[in-house]
């Protein structure tokens, strides 16, 4: 394996490909984040899961999809992250021995990405059948539906992701298979705030002018909180799926050719947005913030 110095880091190959500086410290940047955010992505997204299994309490159906959301990014911290940071490193210090990590990574990014934006549309959808339709909400949205949700969401991605996987991974249909989800994803949860907010807007006005009982305020305000919380998760996954869903486009439409730096940044949004969801519940929700850091002050002790 060749040692990468500072004598040839102009002329690092990768894939028989002479790279630029440039390309060496931006690949070399998304390494590194990912070696950081790894353990955390694993550590935090775990902890949520244990803290809503655990406390009866937390075990809402929106949290419950939050937990299932959480499974995918354990996924992400356990399989693309490591494997994203073998395949580059090692391509990096020009070794010839990066097809299994790189295929582990092609394969498990996609599939998680996808698993995602399915999971966010669940839980887009959970809001706006509790707001918009709160007496249809306990027929509709049940334990059943859920498991059966989430099981969609997981053989769809695979089922999508093997084929693409296995055909031309430059051609512009693929490109187009890739982005569909996202784009679905996008304009699901556009329509759905649209519908969320005029909804909201009518409950506090009706609220202002004392028009719905008081069990019917209670239950929208618990949920108009549950819906912040899902704002700000839907925005960290748009942000980092936003870069991912309009390098496809340029890709797909040939307006930009294929750049190695511009596909490691992409991958890293992805890849990142894993460690920011676990965040977003620890600051939203206090119960979920006291476990996490309760064990995480335990774990430290034990360590010592």
């Amino acid at each position: 394996m060749a040692i990468l110095t500072v004598s040839n880091l102009t002329n690092v190959t990768m894939k028989g490909e002479a790279k630029d500086v440039f390309s060496v410290v931006v690949i070399f940047s998304a390494i590194i984040i990912n070696v950081i955010a790894c353990p955390f992505t694993i550590g935090l997204n775990v902890l949520v899961i244990m803290a809503i299994k655990r406390r009866p309490t937390l075990q809402s159906n929106s949290n419950i999809m939050l937990a299932c959301l959480a499974v995918t990014d354990v996924v992400t911290g356990l399989t693309s992250q490591p494997s994203f940071i073998l395949w580059q490193t090692l391509s990096l210090a020009g070794s010839d021995i990066t097809v299994v990590f790189s295929e582990i990574y092609l394969f498990s990014v996609p599939f998680l990405a996808y698993s995602s934006a399915l999971h966010l549309m669940m839980v887009v959808g959970e809001k706006l059948i509790a707001i918009k339709y709160p007496f249809r909400y306990p027929y509709i949205v049940t334990t059943r539906n859920i498991k059966m949700g989430v099981l969609f969401c997981w053989v769809y991605s695979s089922s999508i992701t093997l084929p693409l996987h296995l055909i031309n991974g430059t051609s512009a249909l693929f490109y187009i298979c890739v982005s569909h989800i996202y784009l679905a994803c996008v304009i699901f949860v556009s329509i759905s705030y649209v519908i969320l907010y005029f909804e909201t807007r009518r409950h506090q006005k009706m609220i202002k002018a004392q028009q719905l009982p008081q069990e019917q305020v209670e239950t929208f305000l618990k949920e108009n909180r549950a819906l912040k919380t899902t704002v700000l998760v839907v925005g960290a996954i748009g942000l980092c799926l936003l870069p991912a869903l309009v390098y496809l486009f340029l890709l797909a439409a040939r307006f930009v050719p294929r750049i190695d730096y511009m596909s490691a940044i992409v991958r890293t949004f992805l890849m990142i947005n894993s460690v920011l969801n676990p965040l977003i519940y620890c600051w939203r929700q206090k119960e979920i913030r006291k476990f996490v850091f309760r064990i995480s002050s335990q774990a430290v002790h034990a360590i010592h």
